[in-house]
């Protein structure tokens, strides 16, 4: 069985085939990390953890957390579970401060994140015939290479962009007609308007579907695109820690919820500040177990990522995987002003309701949203985040043009 078959029958696993892929997975990347990996020894051990005594994916919580600062602490290789000469690539997490976290692959680790991009290539009904423009940089950051490892496998015509540059950009999806086009979220929004002030109309374009992901972005944002290049955007989340862009899950046709890949990851919901597991429905930080790495695999890491759990039922799609919420934000860009807690894409979802496009949330005193547009909003605006947010910021309405661009994830949130 080739990967691309292996893709899509991993696509249409039953409820039974995945809890006992995910049960028999788990046992035994406990182990594996206890006797392959120093680091998750002497934790289990400080912890009082018996391996043989972890039986099903149900005895998870008595696991110790992995946090992001005990991969920077081990920097550059001393959590990995296999020697240096079995490492064939490293990749970089996100961030731009602090010790570097690198994150090793095997060659298995990497047809493996081959394999579960090649299932979201194949529920958006991505093939050989498309050609596939490739927006994320290639690099440390892993953000092109996942596209491209599946675009490749497909035999498909792939134009590995990469960042920036986007005149060259809008050139190249008019003059090889790209049909699918793969970017951090906010970016098609930079295509957009590039686009008019080039006088190319993208709705005229056979971009037909968008892969967006990197950050996290409202459904009005998925409206603001989808009108302007009259295709259909998908979510596709994924984590570095966990393998790269693709590798946790997808977002069916449906489009309600990302279905979460959990014959090679375990996820709960955690209350961010106890820990505690969170039941169906609450929202709380994601946890990650990956049970199929094998140079790095992390036992119950800390995402940071925020979202609940929305159903463990089969999908109107067909797909029996459990369902999650699109990711909200991340722990740290939550906002607490006067006691009224928020993230950026709350602001995003007022914001877009208006047409508005670009925009900044300044956090010190108090709080103070820049935006492009037009004065007179301003009193809407602010009944809204007072209506639903429940407090009044500081708006300052912008020219166009005012805000910084970014040809990555857009720099949402300042504190000052």
């Amino acid at each position: 069985m080739n990967l691309v078959e292996k893709a899509k029958k991993g696509v249409h696993l039953t409820r039974k085939e995945i809890d006992e892929l995910k049960n028999r997975r788990f046992r035994a990347i406990v182990k594996y990390a206890f006797w392959r990996s120093p680091f998750y020894r002497r934790k289990f051990k400080e912890c009082g953890i018996d391996v043989d005594s972890i039986k099903s994916v149900e005895d998870v919580s008595k696991l110790p957390f992995t946090v992001k600062q005990e991969l920077r602490e081990n920097y550059p290789l001393r959590m990995c579970c296999v020697s240096k000469e079995e490492i064939v690539r490293v990749q970089m997490s996100g961030g731009t401060t602090g010790q570097p976290v690198i994150i090793p692959y095997t060659r298995g680790d990497v047809e493996k994140w081959k394999e579960l991009m090649l299932r979201a290539f194949y529920i958006a009904g991505i093939s050989s015939k498309d050609v596939i423009q490739i927006t994320p940089a290639f690099g440390l950051w892993n953000g092109g290479f996942g596209f491209h490892f599946a675009a490749d496998a497909i035999d498909a015509f792939v134009i590995p962009l990469g960042a920036g540059n986007t005149r060259n950009q809008i050139r190249f999806m008019v003059d090889f007609g790209t049909t699918v086009l793969c970017a951090t979220a906010s970016y098609p929004l930079r295509i957009a308007e590039v686009a008019e002030e080039m006088g190319v109309n993208l709705r005229n374009l056979p971009v037909s579907k968008l892969l967006l992901g990197a950050e996290p972005w409202t459904e009005e944002m998925r409206k603001q695109i989808e009108e302007a290049f009259g295709a259909k955007a998908y979510d596709i989340p994924g984590l570095t820690e966990m393998g790269g862009v693709g590798t946790t899950g997808f977002e069916c046709k449906e489009r309600c919820g990302l279905h979460v890949w959990e014959d090679n990851y375990l996820v709960e919901v955690v209350d961010p500040e106890t820990g505690e597991v969170l039941e169906e429905g609450e929202e709380g930080e994601l946890v990650y177990t990956s049970l199929t790495r094998e140079a790095m695999p992390l036992i119950r890491y800390r995402s940071g990522e925020v979202s609940s759990i929305l159903s463990r039922e089969e999908c109107e799609c067909g797909l029996e995987y459990m369902t999650v919420r699109r990711i909200k934000g991340r722990t740290d860009d939550m906002v607490i002003y006067r006691g009224v807690k928020f993230y950026p894409s709350d602001i995003e979802s007022i914001l877009a309701s208006y047409g508005i496009k670009h925009y900044q949330i300044e956090v010190g005193n108090g709080i103070l949203i820049k935006f492009e547009g037009d004065e007179s909003l301003v009193p809407s605006i602010l009944k809204d985040i007072k209506e639903f947010l429940g407090f009044k910021p500081k708006l300052l309405p912008l020219k166009h043009g005012t805000l910084e661009r970014s040809k990555g994830k857009a720099k949402r949130l300042i504190r000052v």
